[in-house]
């Protein structure tokens, strides 16, 4: 008859290998946190990226809403609206 030394070490035995198999091949294992900690780095720089432009639109969009002379000039700049007393001046490129 078995003893109930042998017994636990064998259940600890088995217990183990299970618990090494599930960290190494199943669908959380180690493997795939490491390929998902460079894609959420990545995704980080994006977002990070992405929160910078938001920032500048946001200002940009501020000035043009509060100041009147940027706004002008914006338009002026995108539009070639221009008033009675200003020239334009228009030039062909040759390619």
């Amino acid at each position: 008859m078995l003893d109930k030394n042998k017994i636990l070490i064998f259940i600890y035995l088995i217990t183990l290998c299970y618990l090494f198999f599930e960290i190494t091949l199943s669908e959380k294992s180690i493997f795939k946190f490491a390929k998902n900690s460079e894609l959420i780095k990545k995704k980080k720089e994006q977002l990070d990226e992405n929160l910078r432009k938001k920032y500048r639109l946001k200002n940009y969009l501020d000035k043009f809403q509060s100041n009147k002379e940027f706004r002008k000039l914006i338009i002026k700049e995108k539009l070639f609206y221009k008033e009675d007393n200003e020239k334009v001046i228009l030039y062909k490129l040759i390619d």
